[in-house]
């Protein structure tokens, strides 16, 4: 079977679009015709169904068995509990695969997720009212900070030297050492990739819109189905030229108090994420 040999598995809003895109660029490296295929989560709803890669055989067209080294992005499998069992079904398929882990502040990725719902799925809730007392783990804001308990669902099925986690500040802030380090942990030679190819940035908070109601499902519905085997620069192109008509997002701020319940939610999960990978990440809020 050709199926991949690594997973980005998340965390979504860090990064993960322009990672992919990064990754593509090594000669050695392949990434899938489509991101965020999504084989391995079960889905809940219609909607969700929809936009995933559910057939074995079209998962595997998704990949070039000429290319040794070959990768997938989908935020998905770092969901836990939202998205359950994806470790133990990776693990039956590609029991020797490697993973990337991208995080970021949690907070910060907490609140670019609220972004996210409001500019394309809808949601006009104010943000304190989507997180509620915070004691849902299975909110789309909250869950997918949950960095730690990520990882130990992998840890439970995989060897922690196959797992990489990168700091999405790292990634920003030396992008050519960060993807040195990456090209090392999936085991191609870095000379061989263009470094100038690796300096865009897709999908920036300060570039998202306010779509109108319904905007988000007929992209999800009608178009996006039909432009998922372009390249991320060219669905970029096209979605700028429609994205100059639309109102830019009104970016929200935490209030002191709300922060501070979300430093208080989030401090044992860093602490642990610490201990796990040896980083410090010293950037962060928290």
């Amino acid at each position: 079977m050709t199926l991949p040999t690594f997973f980005i598995i998340g965390a979504p809003k860090a990064g993960t679009t322009s990672f992919h895109h990064y990754l593509d660029q090594h000669p050695q490296v392949q990434m899938s015709a489509i991101k965020e295929p999504n084989f391995f989560v079960v889905p809940r709803n219609a909607h969700y169904a929809k936009r995933r890669v559910a057939n074995l055989d079209m998962y595997e067209q998704l990949f070039d068995p000429i290319v040794p080294v070959r990768g997938e992005a989908s935020t998905s499998y770092a969901d836990y509990p939202r998205r359950q069992g994806v470790p133990e079904r990776i693990k039956e398929l590609v029991p020797g695969a490697k993973f990337i882990y991208l995080v970021r502040d949690p907070i910060a990725r907490t609140v670019s997720h609220y972004q996210h719902l409001v500019a394309s799925e809808g949601e006009r809730r104010p943000l304190r009212k989507v997180l509620g007392d915070l004691s849902d783990r299975h909110s789309p804001c909250i869950c997918p900070s949950m960095y730690a308990s990520q990882l130990d669902r992998y840890l439970l099925h995989f060897p922690q030297e196959r797992i990489m986690v990168v700091d999405q500040a790292e990634l920003l802030a030396d992008r050519r050492s960060t993807l040195r380090q990456v090209f090392d942990f999936l085991e191609v030679d870095d000379r061989d990739v263009d470094m100038m190819q690796v300096e865009d940035e897709f999908l920036k908070s300060s570039e998202r819109r306010a779509y109108p109601p319904g905007f988000a499902r007929f992209i999800g519905f009608t178009v996006a189905p039909r432009l998922q085997w372009l390249s991320p620069r060219a669905r970029r192109s096209l979605r700028r030229s429609v994205d100059w008509m639309l109102p830019r997002l009104d970016i929200s701020t935490l209030d002191d108090e709300l922060r501070a319940r979300l430093e208080q939610l989030y401090m044992t999960e860093v602490e642990r994420l610490r201990a796990l990978t040896g980083k410090t990440f010293e950037s962060w809020s928290l």
